[in-house]
């Protein structure tokens, strides 16, 4: 296999969200994100065929962070941009 080219890219990342959020009677201060599992990359890419670009990588922050979907549909856009942009480095 070829050398990554790319910087080293953490295993996992703590994204304190700039506003936290309700859901389900309970207040979400942080993400914890980690890298995520080919299994989930390939529901991911299906996701992403099926919805688009932001249904897709709202599908897989939800499977890596363990919040359901419709919670990090309430996340402000930059802390989006912030935990997409992590991502980004596995897909």
């Amino acid at each position: 296999m070829s050398e990554i080219s790319k910087e080293e890219v953490a295993d996992e990342l703590t994204l304190t969200l700039r506003k936290p959020i309700d859901f389900g009677g309970e207040q979400i201060h942080v993400l914890e994100l980690r890298e995520p599992t080919l299994d989930e990359l390939e529901k991911f890419s299906k996701e992403y065929q099926k919805n688009g670009h932001i249904a897709g990588s709202k599908f897989l922050i939800s499977l890596v962070s363990g919040h359901p979907a419709a919670a990090i549909g309430r996340i402000g856009a930059r802390d989006y941009k912030a935990a997409e942009e992590y991502l980004a480095n596995f897909v």
